[in-house]
């Protein structure tokens, strides 16, 4: 097992946070797929059943109305840190999002994202010094999900032997929480990391966390 950890600015939390791992097999990915009325991706199906399962678990669901998305956009580069590359935007719902289907929220991550980047770099930007503040919270701010699907997490080579698992962890997290949708390992001849398992990390508060295992588990069939 390989694990890549990325220390993100921290602020004390107001909750208890805790990480935990599903693994979902490409057949159950292909078939969550097979239902959606566009060409998307594992990660804008995960993000939009996490999204709305959330929203249902939330006390207030206007808490989730809108969410960050984060993708990469240096694809296949091996070991890269996420912070590295990334396409920060939010989507905003104008509807209740736990009562929506979930080909809903897939659309609105597909076409209503708001860049984020100029903002954040205006927020992290001292126009005194010129330097760089760490003292922003990206991860977790908001709802985060965060895109790895295409990154080679996979490439370290050790005495021949490729790990059979890999993952990343992310310190630092909000208290909205973040979730990581990773390539699984890749299969096949050739390989095919992009149509095959994935696993999706997430960091949540741990009453809600406990949740949405049961609601995924019994809704989706994820565990």
């Amino acid at each position: 097992m390989v694990s890549y950890s990325y220390n993100s600015s921290s602020a004390p939390n107001n909750c208890k946070m805790k990480t935990h791992t599903f693994h979902v097999p490409r057949a159950k990915i292909n078939h969550f797929l097979s239902d959606q009325k566009f060409k998307v991706s594992a990660f804008e199906v995960f993000s939009a059943i996490i999204w709305k399962t959330l929203s249902k678990i939330k006390e207030n669901p206007e808490e989730t109305r809108m969410v960050t998305l984060c993708t990469n956009i240096l694809r296949e580069k091996e070991f890269e840190s996420p912070s590295n590359g990334m396409v920060w935007s939010t989507v905003e719902a104008d509807f209740w999002v736990a009562e929506a289907e979930v080909s809903e929220l897939v659309e609105l991550i597909l076409n209503k994202r708001e860049d984020e980047n100029g903002m954040i770099e205006e927020m992290m930007g001292n126009t005194e010094t010129g330097e760089k503040s760490s003292d922003f919270i990206a991860y977790g701010a908001k709802l985060t999900f965060v895109n790895l699907e295409e990154i080679e997490i996979y490439g370290l080579e050790l005495k021949g032997q490729k790990p059979v698992y890999a993952n990343y962890s992310i310190n630092g997290v909000g208290d909205e929480g973040v979730v990581l949708v990773l390539p699984g390992p890749k299969c096949g001849k050739e390989g095919d990391g992009i149509n095959g398992d994935r696993y999706v990390t997430m960091v949540l508060p741990e009453n809600q966390l406990a949740q949405l295992k049961v609601e995924l588990k019994r809704n989706w069939s994820i565990a």
